[in-house]
């Protein structure tokens, strides 16, 4: 199997085979970023037909479209807790249509708003600590 850049997956080297499913998670954490992502277009860099692939995910008991979602949920996570980059730009880098589409989507995935999945998340994110200086009487 060949990685997202030409290079070929090579095997876990713990003895267990691995599964296709893993693979195609760490070859869309950065695929997603780069561009749109078609489950033709992964196919072709894993060397195999996009049907093959779809039937190499459904033994494993999920679909290429689960996998996609399952990372740009956890991208859309990992920028929302770890930047302040606003709801619309991340909605462009995951490639949404629109930041409505974004949101909808992240709230089906995580039941919240983005919005308020990164208030409830952001506790101590590159803010310092809030202290009160006594005023002079």
């Amino acid at each position: 199997m060949t990685s997202g850049r030409g290079e070929q997956i090579e095997p876990r080297s713990d003895g267990h085979s691995p599964r296709l499913s893993e693979d195609l998670r760490r070859v869309l954490r950065t695929e997603l970023l780069k561009g749109p992502c078609t489950v033709t277009e992964i196919a072709r860099r894993f060397s195999m037909h996009h049907r093959t692939l779809s039937r190499h995910l459904a033994r494993e008991g999920v679909s290429f479209q689960q996998v996609a979602d399952e990372m740009r949920f956890a991208i859309a996570c990992d920028l929302l807790t770890n930047t302040d980059m606003a709801l619309d730009q991340i909605s462009i880098m995951l490639r949404f249509s629109e930041p409505s589409a974004f949101t909808r989507a992240f709230r089906r995935w995580s039941g919240r708003a983005p919005s308020a999945w990164r208030a409830s998340h952001a506790r101590g994110r590159n803010r310092p600590p809030r202290r009160t200086v006594p005023r002079p009487r």
